[in-house]
C-alpha cells in the first residue's frame, strides 16, 4: 500500500562464500492485484537493477536473489526471490568481497549525516588499480547503476511503484520503544559512487542458492 516502507537486501555469492547490501523503499503507487507487495518489490528490483548491477561485477560473482521484508506499516510475508541467480558480466576475478564501490544514497529532509551508504562488491581486479577504479569503468558501469538506483521502481504487470530512500536512526527512535518509521523516512534524490576502493568488515552472510 502507499507509504508503507520496505527493506530490500541483493545478495550476491563468489569465491569466498556470500554477501550482500541493502536499502529502504517506500511504496508510491498501490498494485493493482493482490499479490504480496513483498513479492511485487522483489520481482521489480530483479527487473530493474539485475542488469546494471551485472554489468559492474566480476564474473566470479553471481547476484543470487533479492530479499525484501516490509518494516511499516501492516504485516506482510518476506519475500525472497532466488530462482533467475545471475553471473556477473566483467571478465576475470574479483577483488574479494568487502572492497567495495561506496554508494553514497543522498536526501534533503534530514542532516547530512543522516545519508545512506550502500557497499556493492564484486569489483574486477582489471578495472581496479591501486584502491582506485579505473575512470573509464567509474564512469560507465558504476554511474550507471548509481543513476538505475535512484529512478523509481515498477512493478513487473502491475501498476505499483517504489522510491528508494533511507531512514534517519534518531527519527526512528526518537521515543522507544515506539519506531516512527514514517517520520524517520526521507526519499533519496541523488545517488554518487565513489571512485576509491571502500573497505568494509562484513558480517557472513548465508549462500541462498546454488550458483551453477
Amino acid at each position: 500500500m502507499i507509504d508503507d516502507i520496505f527493506h530490500a537486501t541483493f545478495h550476491f555469492e563468489d569465491p569466498s562464500g556470500a554477501s550482500s547490501t541493502g536499502c529502504y523503499y517506500q511504496q508510491t503507487a498501490d498494485n493493482g492485484s493482490t499479490t504480496y507487495d513483498t513479492f511485487k518489490l522483489a520481482e521489480a528490483l530483479e527487473a530493474a537493477l539485475a542488469g546494471p548491477i551485472t554489468d559492474m561485477i566480476s564474473d566470479d560473482f553471481w547476484l543470487a536473489g533479492f530479499r525484501v521484508r516490509k518494516v511499516w506499516e501492516e504485516p506482510q510475508n518476506q519475500y525472497l526471490l532466488t530462482s533467475n541467480p545471475q553471473v556477473g558480466q566483467r571478465s576475470g576475478p574479483g577483488l574479494p568481497s568487502n572492497n567495495c564501490a561506496l554508494f553514497n544514497l543522498n536526501q534533503t529532509l534530514f542532516p547530512i549525516r543522516s545519508n545512506g551508504k550502500m557497499y556493492w562488491p564484486g569489483l574486477p581486479e582489471v578495472d581496479t588499480d591501486a584502491g582506485v577504479m579505473e575512470v573509464a569503468y567509474h564512469n560507465s558501469v558504476v554511474n550507471a547503476l548509481a543513476s538505475a538506483l535512484v529512478a523509481p521502481v515498477a512493478a513487473v504487470g502491475d501498476t505499483g511503484v517504489w522510491n528508494l530512500g533511507v531512514i534517519s536512526q534518531k527519527v526512528l527512535n526518537l521515543t522507544p520503544p515506539t519506531k516512527d518509521w514514517a517520520g524517520a523516512f526521507a526519499f533519496v534524490n541523488s545517488v554518487s559512487a565513489n571512485p576509491i576502493i571502500a573497505i568494509q568488515r562484513r558480517r557472513t552472510t548465508k549462500v541462498i542458492g546454488a550458483v551453477g
